[in-house]
């Protein structure tokens, strides 16, 4: 109580020039984050939330006239609470694709100095994130330390490789602009090839961490396991863009030496790349999950698939829990960041899923576990190193999405797929979408199709689906256009139902189409 009632009368300057310094020594911030209590990070939290908004609220054209047009009156907007409680949510539809890229930037104009990245949208026009080149000295003093943290990079002399997608995606731009301030890092891309020349040229001797997203490193392991020796390279892994099962890491570590890591991160082209990321004790907590169902329903009540789980600095980011209209778990985020070009206030990324304090979590899991630090202790994680960061669930996108080797595909696009075409817009009454792993846990994109009353499928009519829905996808999603390109094992598989199938039928008294098969 003493330190919180002191972070709210420190002034906000001193409380960013005392968190650079921190930042910039990994050994101080490590200990900052291990031993003070949880509630000091969420009072620093809170005590910058309002100010960024009030300075966006001045500073921002575009999020004046988003509170105009909502009739936000700002002198109600006194406490957290308050802010929490009045101020609208904004996103992608309501926000950024309403306003000027010049109206969104802090001060009405455009960096003179940074860095413009992109991320597919619904439409298939890319969306555009401009960022200041100052932007990347809070985020390289976060990854800086999540590198460390994770892969004891201080200890090593790490090679890393970027396996990300090259162009103006904001993964593989930030990832390399980042890793060359930390470590050696070549830039790869989405070349399986490459990444092997490399390991046989620089040898086994080094560290070598590899980065990109999850199907691009399963293909990479499985199909160039007769050209090398996994296990004789001291071989980490770093992946995002999609969530993996526990059976899928435990498959890759299988495949490398003993003792290899694999770190989820949790990012987006919208926020950050750098949101959250997969400490071992979220890793641990996301077993026990899988392995207790009474845990499971005490965090995530009727919710039976598991979630990815991270950790996020709460003084990077505000994120607070809601409950939409549906009863969907969604949360919305705040970037604490002054310097952040286009700010994001109260943004809602649609990701399903839930937030947790940390001291809130660790009594429901101790509750669960009462031998928790001696299992803990046996995953090979450290008590005394435990963070005291809240925690970010993430189910999967809210809205319909299905991510695919990095690419999010969204139902409305198989639509435009089937009802552009005469023939299929004919005979198709309703289709689900579905992600799924095989035996060998490679990722599996399916389409499946209901049938109207009174056709059937015919010799043919399954590659007319695929083949249309492929050539749509590849004109209206660059996503989807950039890792197709590279990675075939994404393409979709289609299968055809008879019409009132139960895979269908089930959702009869719906009101709304369900788009997404969850099993």
């Amino acid at each position: 109580m003493v330190i919180s009632s002191l972070i709210g009368i420190t002034p906000i300057p001193l409380i960013y020039k005392l968190e650079g310094y921190m930042l910039g020594n990994y050994t101080l911030t490590k200990k900052a984050l291990t031993s003070s209590p949880a509630s000091v990070f969420e009072a620093i939290s809170e005590r910058k939330l309002l100010n960024i908004f009030r300075s966006t609220v001045k500073n921002t054209p575009a999020y004046a006239k988003f509170l105009k047009k909502h009739k936000v009156d700002l002198k109600s907007i006194k406490t957290v609470s308050d802010f929490n409680k009045k101020v609208p949510a904004s996103d992608k539809k309501n926000y950024i694709k309403k306003y000027k890229f010049e109206d969104r930037c802090f001060g009405g104009r455009l960096p003179l100095h940074g860095n413009v990245d992109e991320s597919g949208g619904t439409s298939g026009v890319a969306t555009n994130w401009i960022h200041d080149a100052k932007e990347e000295d809070a985020l390289f003093k976060a990854v800086k330390f999540e590198l460390n943290y994770a892969f004891e990079a201080d200890k090593k002399n790490l090679f890393v490789l970027s396996g990300w997608s090259c162009g103006p995606w904001a993964t593989g731009v930030k990832f390399c602009e980042l890793m060359e301030r930390l470590t050696l890092v070549k830039n790869t891309g989405t070349d399986p090839n490459d990444i092997i020349r490399t390991l046989k040229m620089f040898g086994p001797k080094h560290d070598y961490l590899i980065g990109a997203y999850p199907p691009f490193l399963k293909n990479l392991i499985d199909e160039h396991a007769d050209e090398i020796n996994w296990k004789k390279y001291n071989i980490d892994l770093v992946i995002g863009g999609e969530g993996v099962t526990l059976q899928w890491v435990d498959y890759m570590k299988a495949k490398l030496k003993k003792g290899a890591k694999i770190v989820s991160s949790y990012g987006c082209s919208d926020v950050d790349i750098g949101v959250g990321f997969e400490s071992p004790l979220a890793h641990f907590i996301r077993r026990q999950v899988a392995k207790k169902p009474g845990l499971r329903k005490a965090l995530f009540g009727k919710q039976s698939a598991i979630p990815m789980i991270f950790q996020y600095n709460p003084t990077v980011h505000y994120i607070n829990q809601i409950v939409t209209k549906d009863g969907k778990n969604e949360f919305e985020i705040t970037l604490l960041d002054p310097a952040a070009a286009l700010p994001k206030i109260k943004y809602n990324l649609h990701d399903e899923g839930k937030v947790f304090k940390h001291n809130e979590l660790l009594k429901i899991l101790r509750q669960h576990i009462p031998d928790f630090d001696v299992k803990f202790a046996k995953s090979g994680g450290k008590i005394s190193e435990i963070l005291r960061l809240p925690f970010i669930t993430i189910f999967g996108r809210s809205d319909g999405t299905l991510s695919f080797d990095g690419a999010n595909v969204f139902p409305n696009q198989i639509e435009k797929g089937i009802q552009g075409h005469k023939l299929l817009s004919k005979k198709t009454n309703r289709f689900k979408i579905e992600k799924k792993y095989d035996k060998n846990h490679n990722t599996e994109f399916h389409v499946h199709v209901e049938l109207k009353k009174g056709h059937k499928s015919v010799a043919g009519l399954k590659k007319t689906y695929l083949e249309e829905i492929v050539s749509t996808l590849n004109r209206i999603n660059p996503d989807f256009k950039e890792s197709y390109a590279n990675n075939r094992t994404i393409k979709p598989k289609i299968n055809i139902y008879k019409n009132n199938h139960k895979l269908f039928s089930q959702d009869d008294g719906k009101v709304k189409n369900i788009y997404i098969v969850k099993r």
